[in-house]
């Protein structure tokens, strides 16, 4: 018994560096003689032979374990699952690969990242967008109360803001500090993010939670006078909406 389960362990461990390294021959032969497919590393996080394989963008190593009966929905000791840690990673298509296979789109870590929140996070637009195509709740929060656009804007990627607010995203979604996507572009100085979002109907007066707006956290002189102007525009509609709602 003592051997066999040393050589279950050394089998594993053999798995592990083989998933993590993308060796597919060699993660192959090691499960035709028998490694647990599903043991979990716990000097890497807990991690499994498919999350290692996944973690690096081994495509065709993952399609190997999921065919040998790999569990997808497997956890690391964060709670991430090998959909949440490839689209943190941006690896698109190994993303692709694990959604065909069924893996749950709103899975959530110990801090409530789904892979759509990680992807945003991180600027990741093409897996973002894959992701928003097969269905991802755009409006799921994390534990700091942040949508996918909150998270993108908050790290200054415009190209993502965009893609999400183009699908549709909450513009008015906050964080836990009552900060919006318009305001975090707005501090940042993303002057072409923050005319995306005023055209699409962004809350200008929208405020964080220390009663600080757009305009008063806007660090760009172009981006100050795009509001300005943006702010006049939204109240001459509101008046003009008012006055029409007051003849009717």
């Amino acid at each position: 018994m003592a051997t066999s389960r040393m050589d279950q362990g050394a089998m594993a461990s053999a798995l592990w560096e083989a998933a993590k390294a993308g060796d597919t021959a060699e993660a192959r032969r090691l499960l035709d003689v028998g490694a647990p497919v599903d043991c979990k590393n716990d000097a890497d996080g807990g991690a499994t032979a498919l999350i290692l394989a996944a973690s690096g963008g081994h495509s065709d190593t993952v399609e190997l374990l999921l065919d040998r009966g790999a569990d997808l929905e497997a956890k690391d000791r964060y709670g991430a699952t090998a959909l949440i840690l490839m689209a943190q990673a941006g690896h698109t298509d190994t993303v692709e690969l694990l959604l065909d296979r069924g893996a749950d789109l709103e899975a959530k870590d110990r801090y409530g990242y789904t892979a759509l929140i990680l992807a945003g996070m991180c600027g990741h637009t093409d897996t973002v967008e894959l992701l928003a195509n097969r269905g991802a709740d755009l409006e799921a929060k994390d534990e700091g109360g942040a949508t996918a656009l909150v998270r993108a804007a908050h790290g200054g990627h415009t190209d993502t803001v965009g893609l999400l607010a183009n699908r549709g995203a909450d513009l008015e979604a906050k964080d836990r500090n009552g900060y919006t996507a318009l305001i975090l572009m707005a501090q940042a100085g993303h002057t072409d993010t923050v005319e995306l979002l005023a055209d699409r109907g962004a809350d200008l007066e929208a405020k964080n939670k220390t009663g600080e707006d757009a305009l008063a956290l806007c660090t760009s002189g172009a981006c100050t006078e795009l509001l300005r102007g943006a702010e006049r525009i939204q109240r001459w509609h509101r008046r003009r909406h008012l006055t029409l709602w007051a003849c009717s």
